[in-house]
Parts: C-alpha cells; sequence; structure tokens
C-alpha cells in the first residue's frame, strides 16, 4: 500500500473511531442531564422565567461537558499515531462538534418539552 493510501486509510479509521466515541460519551451524558431535568407533567407548575433560566442552565452544561469531553479526546492517547506518518493531535475531525450537539440535544426529550412551553407561553402574549 503506497504511503498516501495507507494515511488516508488510517485518518479514515480515526475519523470513524472518534466517531464511535464522542456517540458513546455524548449518549452517557445527554441520557444522564435528561433524568435531572423535570418531567413534561411537571412543567405547568414552574414558573415561565425558572423554565428560562433552566433551559439557560442546560445548554450552559451541556457546553461545559462537550469543551472537557473534546478536550479529554484530543490528549487521548491514540493507537495509529504515526502510522503511515498520521499525527492524531493533527486531526481536525477529533473535535467532533457535529457528533457531539446532535446526539447531545436528540437525548433532550425533557429539554425539547421545557423549550416547547417556553415557546407556547411567550407565544400566548
Amino acid at each position: 500500500m503506497s504511503s498516501t493510501v495507507g494515511f488516508y486509510a488510517v485518518k479514515i479509521a480515526a475519523i470513524f473511531i472518534m466517531a464511535i466515541i464522542y456517540f458513546i460519551a455524548g449518549s452517557i451524558m445527554s441520557i444522564g442531564l435528561d433524568n435531572i431535568m423535570p418531567e413534561k407533567k411537571d412543567l405547568e407548575k414552574i414558573p415561565t422565567y425558572l423554565i428560562f433560566l433552566k433551559i439557560c442552565g442546560v445548554f450552559g452544561i451541556i457546553a461545559v461537558l462537550y469543551y472537557f469531553l473534546r478536550i479529554q479526546i484530543k490528549n487521548m492517547p491514540f493507537f495509529l499515531d504515526g502510522v503511515y506518518g498520521f499525527k492524531y493531535n493533527m486531526l481536525k475531525e477529533a473535535s467532533g462538534g457535529i457528533i457531539i450537539a446532535y446526539i447531545m440535544y436528540s437525548y433532550q426529550d425533557r429539554l425539547g418539552d421545557m423549550l416547547k412551553e417556553l415557546r407556547k407561553r411567550i407565544t400566548k402574549y
């Protein structure tokens, strides 16, 4: 295998592995975060300003969790580092922004409920 083909094969494998790691970590964090939020039936009892603050807090927590996860994944040792000249620390796709964003928000059923409740209250006025 030529060094160019080998390099891109290793790079594609690294991107695939990063996607799996982000999927697993994002799923665990998202499900855990969703479980600590109020249930849909309890939202009617919560004042509008508190729903707004909870939504802001959840987005802030997601951003901080993503930041720490990205740092951990970017700095972890990678078994394919150096194969065919591949440098893991140069892999831009290791930041995983789109994957983690999709996973984190896909599993956030209660966050979606809070956003819908807030929209319902705001558009009422």
